[in-house]
């Protein structure tokens, strides 16, 4: 579990907002199904206290997955993939360091000296949303499929398209074709060979 959650807190491929991993090996065209089977808050801010809340999640997940040809059911029915997400809310602080190397029409930008003393940093507080999406194989208990969602939460709406554009960018994959296929084993390797864990 601590391994689980290192990974989740501090994802080493995930620089664009948005990280889609799947196992290249599995079978997608089996999978035609899917149920819930929870949530996990990674930071304790309890956002999966309020049942309404875990409904928003839910259905936030389940609409970008219907859109390819998966269908919900009852978690108490047979279903082809559990779906498990993880969620985290965080007060982040960032430091921008105005550079003194950009000149306009010939003329300094006046980062330096008494003119910047004051204003050389910017520090701005804001707070960072964290969703993962957990496909897992009921058969076999293996994970399949995962989706690692990252932004910015100034405008909650504005936040909510630009998450939702990305859930819809991630699941445009699935099922992944032969070649994405390929890509990703041959990621694969290469991590493997870079980090030695036969596991990546």
């Amino acid at each position: 579990m601590t391994r689980i959650l290192l990974f989740l807190l501090v994802p080493l491929f995930c620089d664009a907002g948005v990280k889609t991993d799947f196992d290249p090996a599995a079978d997608f065209s089996r999978y035609k199904t899917f149920s819930f089977i929870g949530g996990q808050e990674i930071t304790r801010t309890d956002l999966l206290s309020d049942p309404h809340m875990r409904e928003r999640f839910q259905n936030f997940i389940s609409g970008a997955m219907s859109l390819h040809g998966l269908v919900e059911v009852p978690v108490d029915q047979n279903y082809d993939l559990a779906v498990r997400y993880w969620v985290a809310r965080q007060q982040k602080t960032e430091t921008t360091i105005v550079s003194n190397d950009y000149m306009y029409a010939g003329y300094p930008p006046y980062w330096t000296g008494p003119w910047g003393w004051s204003y050389e940093e910017y520090v701005t507080d804001y707070v960072q949303g964290t969703l993962v999406i957990d496909l897992i194989d009921p058969a076999t208990r293996e994970l399949v499929w995962r989706t690692f969602l990252k932004q910015k939460i100034e405008d909650r709406e504005k936040a909510y398209r630009e998450a939702k554009k990305n859930l819809a960018k991630s699941f445009g994959l699935f099922p992944p074709s032969a070649a994405e296929k390929e890509k990703m084993r041959s990621q694969r390797e290469k991590l493997a060979r870079k980090y030695g864990d036969s596991s990546i």
